[in-house]
């Protein structure tokens, strides 16, 4: 069995919250758990620092730092070589979109929020999520070094003239 997606969702305001994490709980496939709540995107950020999720709902505007701030400053973890939790925006401000999927968003969903319309961004989520993990499992193991350990499948290549 598959465990479920650890959600975090951050939304300023607090029957958005609640409602949306009503709309989790109400998805058995895939299986959902909200980890945490955040009401601004400083909140959130923190939280980040020291725990992790699969899934970020995550609302545009918040209070200092916007979504889309918190959603750079999330993408800029790749480089570090973190693992960087995937984000749907969640808002009622459509204009917003075309700048979210430029911060590699996997969805962007406009309030108020269908259920059906969640559970298949949620679904894209856990299947993105299995893919990654594929990646890594077949990715060659390295040493300490950075060299290769020494039973990883590799082909050397020389290129002649």
């Amino acid at each position: 069995m598959t465990p479920a997606l650890r959600i975090l969702i951050v939304d300023d305001e607090s029957l958005a919250r609640l409602r949306l994490r009503g709309l989790v709980e109400a998805i058995a496939e895939p299986r959902c758990e909200v980890v945490a709540e955040a009401a601004t995107g400083s909140q959130a950020a923190t939280w980040l620092r020291e725990h992790s999720c699969d899934v970020v709902l995550l609302d545009v505007q918040l209070p200092g730092a916007d979504g889309l701030q918190l959603a750079d400053g999330l993408g800029q973890r790749v480089a570090a070589g973190q693992a960087v939790p995937l984000i749907v925006f969640v808002t009622a401000h459509a204009m917003h979109a075309l700048r979210a999927f430029e911060l590699d968003a996997l969805d962007y969903l406009t309030k108020p929020v269908r259920r059906e319309r969640l559970q298949a961004a949620l679904a894209r989520a856990a299947q993105r999520l299995a893919e990654r993990a594929a990646v890594q499992a077949h990715q060659p193991a390295t040493a300490s070094d950075g060299a290769a350990a020494p039973d990883a499948d590799f082909i050397t290549i020389t290129e002649i003239g």
